[in-house]
């Protein structure tokens, strides 16, 4: 019997259209310091169900990451997936700090709280990087990924070198350069989701005792 077949499937294909949204948001800083041409934020504060769209697609895909992984592997990775997809989950939340159009909103007494959110997105970044690295250094000594054993481990150091070396208050190209990689490893992640073989559960075969 195949199990979580749908989870790979619809998991994987909501992970890789959540992190084209991720890589999308960036588009006019991209164009800006490559390409020294300007052009409108494709995805700003206002657009909020396009935002929704995006940090949904990405909690259903680390939910079903962790969902499809949990059950191959032991305690410790176990523990490394639960802080990435957990992490994922904190960082796609705190994204609602980014929806001026809403928090505009909000009464004035609760808008200065609801920026705090951000918060969440430092944190949740925090462990989703450890969680990851982790991840995938220990998928290198037993690997449990149906392909690319090499992506979690190489997405999370691109993620560390963007998020935790070269991020700031200036948008940089450097950051940009490793944002977009991480974001294009994450993406690869969902694929690999994607295509993996569902797990054969076989039905138990009971002894019967003739007497």
């Amino acid at each position: 019997m195949n199990l979580s077949y749908r989870t790979h499937q619809w998991g994987g294909l909501a992970f890789m259209v959540g992190n084209v949204l991720f890589i999308v948001n960036k588009l006019d800083e991209m164009s800006r310091l490559f390409l020294s041409r300007g052009m409108s934020d494709v995805i700003s504060g206002q657009n909020v169900l396009l935002i929704l769209l995006g940090q949904i697609a990405l909690i259903i895909g680390y939910l079903a990451f962790q969902k499809v992984y949990l059950e191959r592997v032991g305690k410790p990775r176990k523990i490394a997936l639960r802080l990435f997809c957990y992490g994922g989950v904190l960082v796609a939340i705190g994204h609602i700090s980014f929806m001026t159009a809403l928090i505009d909103d909000l009464p004035i007494t609760m808008q200065p709280y609801a920026e705090y959110l951000f918060i969440l997105v430092m944190i949740g970044m925090l462990l989703l990087l450890t969680g990851l690295i982790w991840f995938g250094i220990l998928n290198f000594r037993s690997p449990i990924l149906g392909r690319w054993q090499w992506l979690p481990l190489a997405t999370g150091i691109m993620g560390f070198i963007g998020f935790i070396l070269f991020s700031g208050e200036e948008i940089t190209a450097v950051f940009l350069v490793f944002r977009t990689l991480f974001a294009l490893g994450l993406m690869g992640l969902g694929l690999t989701m994607l295509m993996e073989k569902p797990v054969q559960v076989y039905p138990k075969v009971e002894k019967v005792i003739s007497i």
